[in-house]
């Protein structure tokens, strides 16, 4: 109790009603800064969701228009030799074939071919190839490119212009997914037989096979093509496409 300038009587807080003060203040403060950043927290993640979102969105266009527009057209490699017009797991792609519905502009004076030679490839994200899709995850994160450090892959599209590659034909690439985890493509073939209308399914990891065992009343194809891998937020993915294939054989 302290006596004022006219002699009346002031009251002040006491040395433990200041600290109670304090002590409510700072965890008034302590709170406000724990929800700012949960709430800074969940918007990172639901930004991280929707890019992977609008990702598996183009996944699935990029990927539907080609398989949409499979065609049976064998091509020539480098060398000369003759490859099927259907390879998964093959050597350099983990999968390529022949596409067509490639169009040519109405007032083109030098029309292209209308047929292309699409590859996918899962490469590493420390590759030239993926620096864009590296600095897109880094840039999400707050890091640079040179600081950004994952164990997934970025999914590449492979295009090339001509069918019967030379030497110098070079393919313009697009990535499809930044980031990608445990990618798998399959094939589902179909198995005709004479004695049923009900085809039999078998489901394979490499095509054309090495020995492929043929028999007079027994035609095998790919009937379909399945997609499997993980992102980061949305888990496992499944896409499956139905391969347009006329012919009874590749």
């Amino acid at each position: 109790m302290l006596m004022g300038l006219h002699g009346r009587q002031v009251h002040g807080f006491t040395l433990l009603e200041v600290l109670v003060a304090i002590a409510l203040s700072a965890g008034i403060a302590l709170g406000a800064v724990q929800l700012l950043s949960n709430i800074s927290g969940s918007s990172r993640g639901t930004e991280a969701t929707s890019d992977e979102l609008t990702q598996l969105q183009r996944f699935n266009q990029v990927v539907s228009r080609d398989m949409e527009q499979f065609i049976d057209r064998p091509i020539r490699d480098v060398y000369g030799d003759s490859q099927p017009s259907l390879i998964l797991d093959g050597g350099d792609y983990l999968l390529e074939f022949t596409r067509a519905g490639w169009r040519n502009s109405p007032v083109s004076e030098d029309p292209h071919a209308t047929m292309q030679r699409i590859a996918y490839r899962a490469e590493a994200l420390d590759e030239d190839v993926c620096l864009p899709a590296r600095r897109r995850l880094a840039l999400a994160k707050g890091l640079d490119a040179e600081e950004f450090e994952s164990d997934g892959d970025c999914l590449v599209r492979y295009v090339w212009s001509v069918l019967d590659r030379s030497s110098d034909s070079e393919p313009r690439t697009q990535i499809v997914l930044d980031e990608v985890f445990d990618l798998r493509v399959e094939l589902i073939m179909l198995t005709f037989r004479e004695d049923t209308p009900i085809p039999t399914q078998e489901v394979v990891l490499e095509w054309p096979p090495i020995e492929q065992l043929q028999a007079d009343n027994v035609a095998s194809r790919p009937g379909a093509i399945r997609w499997t891998f993980s992102l980061t937020k949305l888990g496992e993915i499944t896409r499956l496409w139905q391969i347009p294939y006329a012919g009874e054989r590749f």
